[in-house]
């Protein structure tokens, strides 16, 4: 690192002048004492061109007292003087002069800048601050500047204790602890983004209610999976499901359990309910998005096949998880489907838990807790209709032996077949070059390889 303010930057910085439209020369030794946040953006990236108005703001809101201790410096990785003079003028702190493109290049390489955004601070002894200050400034706003005219970051977290669950991205929206770690609360209400700590909920009054995260690798109950979703929404949109009602058919009553969900106090109270020996013997946990081509052509078949399976079994539902872009969207694809849907807001607990991979995505989970299918979209276009039926019974569905395996999403490069049933062998060469096992043994050019058909371990492990 740099000995001096100098090295680093030189011996001029350059700031805009609102009252005479004019920039103005300053002596960088004048920021010898502050801490630093190197600000690497340019006026034709469209990210950089939102995050700006944030910073800036963020900036203007703080005390002249804190700006006394802590200064920004824009370093322009524009294209040309005139987008970096446009751009300057947005920005109420200094900036190094776009002439010296070396310096700016030398500082993009000594700070690794790989894409912009990128705020970097430093302490007055050159010492990093965060190399995340983009992340801590949309979080705390001026909170975070603050913070670093204090030289610390924003974010902060500790050791985990035995058996403590590490969320690597999860935050705390009150003490600002990443990764958070522990357990993990989250408002229920729609419009509402709080996530706190164990320790912060406890002093923390929170206008709505608020449901506890489940612990991925921990194994949970049917019920107790869904007991964070206080009711579901049909798709008809005519009211809400109470989720218990899902449980309360042909009940009688076995134990007392308590509820996941957190009074508007933010306090856990335990509170004893009726426990029911449950009609739905599994459910099915589907992931999907109104946007997703595959999901689009999934969709269908799934509820062509539950509407059927509805008919002789009550003991498999199905839930729809939504990863839609907006609350219209999300209601507008719910109603194409058979079955209920978590509240818009919630799809991230579960998808926290389940370690979701991709869309669209089933996943499958007995009463008892144990998952019946991680792969439940494969197994629906493997099986067809009884996949479900199986899943009703509470039972793992039997895998296809190597030469009825469907590689649903697969053609043969050779002779076209779609999909390849049996063996399949990729080229180690082409890309994307699949053959069936017919095509595979009339040769290829490269060498090929076969490949296994994926199992719940596969999908777990990923």
């Amino acid at each position: 690192m740099a000995t001096t303010l100098k090295d680093l930057l030189g011996e001029e910085l350059v700031q805009y002048n609102q009252s005479d439209d004019k920039q103005f020369q300053i002596e960088t030794n004048k920021l010898d004492g502050k801490n630093l946040a190197f600000y690497f953006s340019a006026h034709w990236c469209p990210p950089c061109r939102q995050f700006t108005p944030i910073l800036a703001n963020a900036y203007k809101n703080i005390n002249n007292e804190i700006k006394t201790k802590l200064d920004i410096i824009f370093i322009s990785w524009d294209e040309n003087s005139q987008g970096f003079d446009e751009y300057l003028k947005e920005m109420p702190w200094k900036a190094l002069p776009f002439s010296d493109r070396d310096r700016a290049k030398e500082l993009g390489d000594k700070f690794e800048i790989q894409s912009i955004p990128r705020l970097i601070v430093l302490s007055s002894s050159f010492e990093i601050i965060t190399l995340n200050g983009i992340e801590e400034i949309s979080i705390g706003s001026e909170e975070a500047l603050i913070k670093w005219s204090e030289g610390k970051s924003l974010c902060w977290s500790r050791e985990a204790k035995e058996n403590e669950y590490v969320w690597e991205n999860g935050i705390c929206s009150s003490c600002y602890m990443k990764p958070l770690i522990g357990s993990r609360y989250k408002c229920i209400n729609k419009q509402c983004q709080i996530n706190l700590c164990k320790s912060c909920l406890t002093k923390t009054k929170h206008e709505h209610q608020l449901v506890e995260y489940l612990i991925p690798n921990q194994k949970y109950t049917l019920e107790q999976i869904i007991s964070s979703i206080p009711d579901l929404l049909p798709s008809n949109n005519a009211g809400n499901i109470l989720m218990k009602a899902i449980f309360e058919n042909d009940i009688k009553p076995t134990s007392t359990n308590r509820s996941r969900c957190i009074p508007f106090c933010g306090l856990r109270i335990p509170r004893k309910k009726k426990v029911v020996t449950p009609i739905v013997k599994s459910m099915g946990f589907y992931f999907s998005a109104h946007w997703c081509p595959p999901c689009q052509e999934f969709t269908p078949m799934l509820a062509e096949f539950y509407k059927e399976t509805r008919e002789k079994y009550q003991s498999f539902d199905i839930v729809f998880l939504s990863f839609d872009q907006d609350e219209d969207s999300f209601n507008t694809y719910r109603s194409q489907m058979p079955w209920p849907a978590v509240p818009f807001n919630l799809t991230d607990i579960f998808a926290e838990y389940f370690k979701l991979q991709g869309l669209p995505s089933l996943i499958v989970v007995s009463s008892d807790g144990q998952i019946l299918s991680r792969k439940g979209c494969e197994d629906v276009e493997q099986h067809g209709i009884r996949a479900l039926q199986t899943w009703s019974r509470a039972e793992k569905l039997t895998p296809p032996p190597p030469d009825q395996y469907k590689w649903t999403h697969f053609a043969c490069d050779g002779c076209g077949i779609k999909p390849i049933v049996g063996e399949k062998y990729s080229c180690l060469t082409c890309q994307n070059y699949d053959l069936c096992s017919a095509c595979a043994k009339k040769g290829h050019e490269h060498e090929l390889k076969l490949q296994l058909q994926q199992n719940d371990d596969d999908h777990q492990s990923k």
